[in-house]
């Protein structure tokens, strides 16, 4: 099978997975970019770029320029057909998995009111204009819904984490703001959310080190930022380490990063 039949049937599938979502009484709504907070509120470590896909035409309203240093492509060639394409071989059966639990979840485990309330976050590998491949962390947010509540418009990040060596394990998380998360769920047909509130395993503390550490702080830097000894930032690591049964930090900072801790 070539590679672009092998695009067309994953794309079609992802197309069919979204169906459920198709909206009966869609909402004239003005779309504002101006989202900065919202892009604050879910930016990981790393170079990252957003878009806003509108889910009644399957279409981009909107591409950040960024896009060009992550991946190298033009904002204007930037659609779900261009994405589809640029998806590593092995990640595509699993991403319309993704989309399809994301669809499930979304329509069926939570009420019309708390949709808004949470993102979906996964990892896939995309390639670059120079054709390597980039892990890269997705996160998606409803932004605006149907009178009968299907998604509208959904704001998109992609973050560059192939620095942090992170497993492609073909899971899927929903985080929640304010409302239980799910993290770490299996794509296959057995399909059970169960709640783990993996935030209330930090203090607040933990979560300021572990962010200064994911931005390639030393020890050194990050006492001096917080006004602590650097013996007592070793000694709040090996405690985070423990909690969170991590080998390293190197470990240690992905599963932060993706379960959405920093």
């Amino acid at each position: 099978m070539s590679q672009n039949n092998m695009d067309n049937t994953s794309l079609n599938r992802i197309k069919q997975a979204w169906e459920a979502n198709k909206a009966i009484h869609p909402v004239k709504s003005e779309l504002y970019l101006n989202i900065i907070e919202q892009v604050v509120n879910i930016f990981t470590p790393g170079s990252f770029y957003y878009y806003i896909m509108n889910f009644e035409t399957l279409e981009m309203d909107y591409v950040d320029s960024r896009i060009e240093t992550v991946l190298g492509v033009d904002t204007k060639d930037w659609s779900l057909e261009r994405l589809f394409e640029l998806v590593h071989p092995e990640d595509q059966e699993q991403m319309h998995r993704k989309e399809a639990k994301a669809i499930e979840f979304t329509l069926n485990r939570i009420s019309k009111e708390e949709i808004l309330k949470y993102k979906v976050v996964y990892l896939l590998r995309l390639r670059h204009a120079n054709g390597n491949y980039k892990t890269i962390l997705q996160q998606s947010k409803a932004l605006t819904l149907s009178e009968d509540g299907k998604v509208q418009h959904v704001l998109g990040i992609h973050t560059d984490v192939t620095h942090l060596n992170m497993e492609i394990d073909h899971k899927i998380s929903f985080i929640g703001d304010g409302v239980p998360s799910y993290y770490s769920l299996s794509t296959d047909d057995d399909f059970h959310p169960e709640e783990i509130d993996y935030h209330t395993l930090f203090t607040s503390r933990e979560i300021e080190i572990l962010g200064n550490i994911a931005k390639g702080k030393t020890f050194g830097e990050i006492a001096e930022i917080l006004n602590i000894s650097p013996h007592t930032i070793n000694t709040h690591k090996k405690n985070i380490l423990k909690k969170t049964d991590c080998n390293n930090t190197t470990e240690l900072i992905a599963r932060c990063v993706r379960e959405g801790v920093i």
